[in-house]
């Protein structure tokens, strides 16, 4: 089974989006890529959606406001399962949910970037914190771990064993479910680092936290984590209204 160039495109498309332009405008990219018309259903029946997009789901019709909690962040509906039946089938699972970890990686590095910004500009006793050797260290173990999934992610566009294609655009393999289960665990493992290191900052209002929280929710909707802790439904329902 292999994952078609446009496919593929749309994920790097999704990436090089949620670094410049934000999470909410690289979903709603995303969604109008692999999911047009339909809201992608996670497998439990959950949905995180763009808001400007509820008007083109047929299974809301002129109820464009669906029947979703809080939004997580300005411009992003969650919707539960009630709607799930009422509309057609979405996108390809392990298309969608791959695509979701190269939005949820951009999205990590815009973070990441974000945070050497903050950091260059918060002084103590005379030095900047980016000098710190603990501040130095733990931006050093995001970095590989952004590196150590975008070389995961990358790999994908080799084609089969036995293709003699290598060329970047050749046909994707999916990854497996556990296999991406991990790599959103690894991509929110380092959101969480790099929250840390700006500190009540990143809870702020203003602050990162609450698109990094939209990203770590986009992947307990649609993936799941492995082991027991991998409930999402609970995972959903718990977190909704919370920011």
């Amino acid at each position: 089974m292999t994952v078609p160039v446009e496919v593929r495109e749309h994920w790097q498309e999704a990436r090089t989006s949620a670094r410049n332009d934000g999470l909410v405008p690289a979903l709603t990219l995303l969604s109008r890529a692999l999911s047009p018309g339909v809201a992608p259903r996670g497998p439990r029946g959950h949905a995180v959606v763009p808001r400007e997009l509820l008007g083109e789901y047929a299974e809301f019709g002129d109820d464009e406001d669906g029947d979703g909690g809080p939004d997580p962040v300005p411009g992003l509906a969650v919707l539960s399962p009630a709607d799930a039946a009422r509309g057609p089938a979405g996108p390809d699972a392990h298309d969608w949910g791959t695509g979701l970890a190269w939005l949820r990686l951009g999205a990590s590095e815009r973070l990441r970037e974000a945070c050497l910004v903050y950091l260059a500009g918060r002084q103590v006793e005379g030095s900047s914190l980016l000098l710190q050797q603990l501040v130095k260290g733990a931006l050093a173990d995001v970095l590989i771990d952004h590196l150590e999934i975008e070389g995961v992610l990358d790999d994908l566009a080799e084609g089969p064993d036995d293709s003699a294609d290598d060329s970047p655009l050749a046909p994707a393999r999916p990854l497996d479910g556990a296999a991406l289960a991990r790599l959103q665990a690894q991509i929110t493992q380092a959101d969480r680092a790099l929250l840390r290191l700006l500190g009540a900052y990143g809870f702020t209002a203003e602050g990162p936290g609450r698109a990094a929280y939209a990203s770590e929710l986009l992947a307990d909707v649609y993936c799941g984590w492995p082991g027991p802790a991998g409930d999402t439904a609970q995972n959903v329902d718990s977190r909704k209204g919370k920011v």
